[in-house]
């Protein structure tokens, strides 16, 4: 985590409505984690200047599980079954938005779920920032992955059917730039899959705060500084506007399935009370049956979103 918070750093206004005056919530190795007190965002007020992408996405942040994914491909081949049952749920949940089959992933990493849709007859592209993940891509996978940005890529006006951004959202510094230019790589009648982890307002976190005699929103989030914002369904939806989109389609998930087996949760941590809720909670299925209701009920930890381009305001 040295490199991490050796970072060159900015100071930023919220995203979303300008607002320059952030409540802190909490700090995070040094990372400033705060709630914009007119629109409700949640964001890093102080965050890795741009520059440092090539840093924050290098090996470290597929190898190292505190800030990134923590063994990226060996992952992703002990937990294949896993991965594939995934994939294949998402890929019923875009047959009908598939179009002529044009899809393109931006921020595709290693190229997995790529390879899958291929194998299911899309016509795939990626772009990826970093270069280690977009090697393996290309190279391993033999995709069409473009290293870089979106706007660097050179994909054409109206190329594709399907635009995917799954877990990216929240890693962007300008994401109206990139959904103005996702606006322009689609089709008319093309949609946008954006998935984003619901934190620090969540149900699930909310609870811990309470457990931990902690107000809504002091927690530690997942992957600071990769993480620049902390979205929920309202402010993730207030994003999307603000880029031209208009949502056409919701689904709610559920993020965990792999990391609790790649790094299971603690249970004896924390006030007697606390103690005994994760014991229930993780060990006893508790959260097994939580998780289903959510999901059932659009409460899911992951905020799944499909949107139209109507044009940036």
């Amino acid at each position: 985590m040295g490199m991490w918070r050796r970072l060159p750093r900015e100071k930023v206004p919220c995203t979303l409505c300008g607002n320059d005056a952030p409540v802190p919530l909490s700090r995070v190795e040094g990372w400033p984690v705060s709630r914009c007190p007119v629109c409700g965002l949640i964001y890093l007020s102080e965050r890795p200047r741009e520059t440092s992408l090539k840093t924050v996405y290098s090996t470290e942040y597929y190898d190292q599980a505190e800030v990134g994914y923590g063994g990226y491909v060996a992952n992703f081949h002990r937990y294949r079954s896993i991965f594939d049952k995934i994939f294949r749920a998402r890929a019923r949940s875009l047959e009908p938005f598939r179009g002529d089959g044009r899809l393109l992933e931006v921020g595709c990493a290693h190229g997995f779920l790529l390879d899958h849709l291929r194998s299911r007859g899309y016509r795939v592209s990626g772009v990826e920032v970093s270069p280690l993940a977009a090697d393996y891509a290309r190279n391993t996978l033999k995709l069409d992955v473009r290293l870089g940005s979106l706007a660097s890529a050179g994909f054409e006006t109206g190329a594709f059917d399907v635009v995917m951004m799954l877990d990216v959202l929240e890693h962007l510094h300008r994401p109206m730039e990139v959904l103005r230019e996702v606006g322009r790589v689609l089709r008319p009648d093309g949609v946008l899959l954006v998935q984003c982890p619901w934190e620090l307002t969540h149900w699930e976190e909310v609870l811990e705060a309470f457990l931990r005699g902690k107000r809504t929103g002091c927690i530690v989030p997942d992957a600071v500084p990769a993480h620049l914002y902390f979205f929920s369904p309202r402010t993730l939806e207030a994003i999307l506007g603000k880029g031209g989109f208009r949502v056409v389609h919701r689904e709610s998930g559920n993020y965990g399935t792999i990391r609790r087996r790649v790094k299971p949760p603690a249970v004896n941590t924390g006030s007697p009370l606390e103690r005994a809720f994760r014991l229930a909670y993780f060990r006893l299925g508790l959260q097994g049956l939580l998780y289903r209701a959510a999901r059932a009920a659009g409460l899911g930890n992951g905020i799944i979103r499909y949107a139209r381009y109507e044009g940036f305001p």
